[in-house]
């Protein structure tokens, strides 16, 4: 028998449809929803994260009450708008999941932004790094360099409007009687000319009749470019380097890679790219700044030197004592925070203002857990059909409550459900006990 016969017929035999979906459709399911893994994705949508709400009252409650005292302080006059959460709990219990959701909640505040008057801005970082500037880093990735470009711009030509004198300097570099042809499209400082950089530099240079005066023009509205950046961030080498960035050559752009690579030319000055950062998000209407850092323990896991866990760890506690415009949400095991704590008290009480413990799966939260993930594949209903109680009890005894292995005998159960049951029977005990096996 050839090879693809012998696929044919175990398919056959095993009662799998070449078409996925038509195996589940006797459970009314129009897909697996379980992930395969166990894992969250990180690129579900927020429709997906808002119908796998947090399982765990508590959390959910402790996660709200952390949002609002964010978000509303008690003293509006006050610029210290620090607030911390940690998000504690061994691996697979679902850390990031519920990282995820927060971020969820937290950008859902926008769509009330007009009644409440909040427009919070929510980034996410997967890895904390080997170093600060390398979290910092991926901050800036996550606000993107067409973004980081605009906002950028924005504070520089704003500055350049409001001064006349600089104005005329740089319109000085045009040649005489430009202005006669009354055009907006001719007048450099225009709205349309001033879009971006790039927009506003053609405007002038396509008068100026040689590479002697372009370059004393570019020159010149460098010295004003960085001078404005500089009464912005208060640090000169910093806004040096969003210059480059902001005005460098089509092409691979070098200041780009030392922004978000965690360049060493950068330490020591993070405070100054957080503050320069919140303040650019916030330029554009937003009216709070979160991070949200997942899987910090890999900071003390052993990875890093014991130097380089002490330079990191002191830098952020720095960083958080320093600059206190913007919230977090830490996530970590429960040892590595004990090990945070022992090596740096100060920094594991300026993460972990409240603290969101997540336990093993009960009864309870195992069921809403697999309900949850049924109205993925299906419409909204109360019932854990193709489950019943005593299959959902078993696998959540044969996980030890580990969300993430629970979830990953879900996605098999359903699999060998959809082969070897019929639409009349359910996933009970003595179906666990059959066709799954707990690895440990």
């Amino acid at each position: 028998m050839e090879k693809t016969d012998q696929i044919k017929e175990f398919l056959k035999s095993r009662g799998v449809s070449a078409d996925t979906a038509e195996n589940l459709r006797k459970f009314n399911l129009s897909f697996n929803p379980f992930p395969k893994s166990g894992i969250s994705d990180l690129n579900i949508s927020d429709k997906v994260i808002s119908d796998l709400s947090l399982i765990d009252e508590e959390v959910e409650k402790e996660l709200l009450r952390f949002v609002i005292d964010s978000l509303f302080t008690e003293n509006p006059n006050s610029t210290d708008n620090y607030l911390s959460a940690l998000i504690r709990g061994d691996y697979g219990y679902g850390k990031t999941q519920t990282l995820l959701y927060a971020k969820y909640f937290i950008e859902s505040f926008s769509s009330l932004r007009d009644e409440l008057h909040r427009n919070p801005y929510v980034v996410y970082i997967d890895n904390p790094g080997a170093k600060l500037t390398e979290l910092i880093g991926a901050i800036v990735t996550q606000i993107g360099e067409e973004n980081l470009k605009k906002y950028l711009w924005n504070v520089v030509i704003s500055s350049l409007k409001k001064d006349e004198g600089i104005r005329k300097k740089l319109t000085s570099h045009m040649p005489q009687g430009y202005s006669l042809f009354k055009k907006d499209d001719l007048e450099p400082f225009s709205d349309s000319n001033t879009v971006n950089y790039r927009a506003f530099i053609d405007a002038f240079i396509k008068f100026l009749p040689n590479s002697g005066k372009k370059n004393t023009f570019l020159e010149e509205l460098k010295v004003y470019s960085i001078g404005a950046l500089t009464n912005e961030f208060e640090n000169i080498t910093i806004s040096t380097y969003f210059y480059d960035f902001l005005s460098e050559k089509i092409g691979v752009n070098k200041t780009w890679e030392i922004l978000t690579g965690g360049s060493k030319n950068l330490d020591k000055k993070e405070v100054y790219i957080i503050r320069a950062i919140v303040k650019l998000i916030k330029s554009q209407g937003y009216t709070d700044f979160f991070i949200l850092v997942d899987e910090f323990e890999a900071v003390t896991a052993g990875r890093l030197t014991n130097k380089e866990i002490d330079q990191y760890i002191t830098n952020l506690r720095t960083l958080i004592d320093k600059e206190r415009n913007w919230c977090s949400i830490f996530a970590m095991t429960g040892f590595a925070f004990s090990k945070l704590k022992t090596m740096s008290p100060p920094l594991a009480e300026r993460i972990s203002t409240r603290i969101l413990d997540l336990k093993p799966l009960n009864k309870e939260r195992s069921e809403k857990l697999v309900l949850n993930y049924l109205n993925l594949a299906r419409e909204d209903s109360d019932d854990l059909y193709p489950f019943d109680n005593s299959g959902i009890d078993e696998l959540r005894k044969k996980s030890k409550g580990v969300l993430r292995i629970f979830l990953r005998g879900c996605y098999s159960l359903i699999q060998r459900a959809s082969e070897g049951l019929s639409g009349d029977q359910k996933i009970d005990k003595v179906f666990v006990e059959s066709h799954y096996k707990f690895e440990e």
